[in-house]
């Protein structure tokens, strides 16, 4: 009766770490994949409710409960920086279903994979001697290496890290480091890359959306309004929470800057039609730091098998297609698109950043907003006195 109560108390640890689990990922709502994650979490949960409600339940329900490995995965998912999807799926050539990684970070120049399982498991696979199915680490180990050559991040193989709950032989860690892998724990994390470091990338090819922000009132210095329009509203508070200014600016510090003729032309329409005087003037001012360059004429193969969609048009196909045929990592803040050409296969050199609209003639009809702590320096209420540019963070 005691081993009873034990396991019935072991289950109910479960049950309860698993909700704990489902709201520390709260957190990263808004990352691609969490939900997901959340809901296999969730569907773990009402498996163990289920068979102590029923009086079926056993020991090997705890042990192999997939619990213990989203424990794992979240204590990872919090030691990482710019994370872009969790549990994402990547296309190699001689597999029917993707390649699963359980986080992709660092704008996409880092995979994941967390194994949780113990140290004897993974030897014995690795020796052959495990049950009839299992797979070798190493295996696993090469097809990463494999779908990391063919899935290239800003024209760069992403860096594999394997981490793991349990030490390994070395004898195992030298043949994963043999494969490309390298290999991590809780305790000694790999080696972290500055995500912000594309030193590798000398061209940026810019999106009409970037362009856009880039000379937006809002970004610069008169984003404390509160605005008739809900949206304008909300992406004043993302900036005065997270300035877009200075992430753009840093990052285009010693780069080349183009865009392709597409872009350019829907741009000028747009500052034409909707920019107030000071989003006009720093418009021209900006478009002298860019070269405007001829559309392409056919797109790349790796984007000739997308298909149009409701996120997909055919002047968002040609922007990020030109910035594949020049070999440039495109800035945007589209995310839809580069979503939407993701769960069609393709993988698209992109650095995104959050959305911002040209607000300078919106900003008569708005209302100062009520802050209750200072954030910046800036005057709140006149944007004239932000011709600068510039932000101090």
């Amino acid at each position: 009766m005691d081993e009873e109560l034990k396991l019935l108390e072991k289950a109910e640890q479960k049950v309860v770490l698993g909700q704990e689990l489902i709201n520390e990922l709260d957190n990263f709502n808004e990352i691609s994949g969490v939900a997901k994650v959340q809901r296999n979490i969730n569907q773990e949960i009402k498996f163990l409710r289920k068979v102590i409600k029923n009086c079926t339940l056993k020991l090997n329900h705890i042990q192999c409960s997939n619990l213990t490995h989203y424990e794992f995965l979240v204590k990872i998912l919090k030691l990482q920086k710019d994370i872009v999807h969790v549990d994402c799926g990547f296309t190699v050539n001689y597999r029917e279903n993707p390649l699963r990684v359980d986080i992709v970070c660092e704008n996409g120049l880092k995979w994941i994979k967390a194994i949780a399982r113990n140290s004897k498991s993974l030897i014995d696979a690795a020796r052959g001697e495990a049950g009839y199915g299992a797979r070798s680490i190493v295996d696993q180990a090469r097809e990463f290496a494999q779908a990391a050559v063919e899935n290239l991040c800003m024209f760069k193989r992403p860096k594999v890290v394997f981490y793991f709950s349990h030490n390994i032989e070395s004898d195992l860690a030298e043949d994963l480091i043999k494969e490309g892998i390298e290999i991590a724990s809780l305790e000694q994390p790999s080696d972290a890359a500055d995500a912000s470091d594309l030193s590798n990338v000398s061209t940026l090819n810019l999106d009409v959306t970037t362009l856009l922000a880039y000379i937006s009132n809002v970004c610069n210095g008169s984003c404390y309004w509160k605005f008739q329009e809900p949206i304008l509203t909300e992406q004043a508070e993302k900036e005065r929470d997270t300035p877009l200014k200075p992430i753009l600016d840093k990052l285009f510090t010693d780069k080349r800057l183009i865009c392709c003729k597409t872009a350019y032309k829907s741009f000028e329409d747009i500052v034409s039609l909707l920019g107030g005087p000071q989003e006009k003037q720093r418009a021209e001012k900006f478009t002298k730091r860019i070269e405007i360059l001829s559309d392409v004429t056919e797109i790349p193969d790796e984007l000739s098998s997308i298909k149009f969609s409701g996120k997909i048009n055919e002047r968002s196909l040609l922007i990020f297609a030109f910035g594949m045929h020049m070999k440039a990592l495109t800035v945007t803040s589209n995310k839809a698109f580069v979503r939407s050409a993701k769960m069609q296969g393709v993988n698209v050199p992109v650095f995104t950043h959050q959305a911002r609209a040209l607000t300078e003639s919106k900003e008569d009809p708005a209302t100062p907003a009520t802050l209750t702590t200072p954030l910046h320096n800036n005057n709140s209420n006149n944007s004239n006195n932000n011709n600068n540019e510039t932000y101090d963070l």
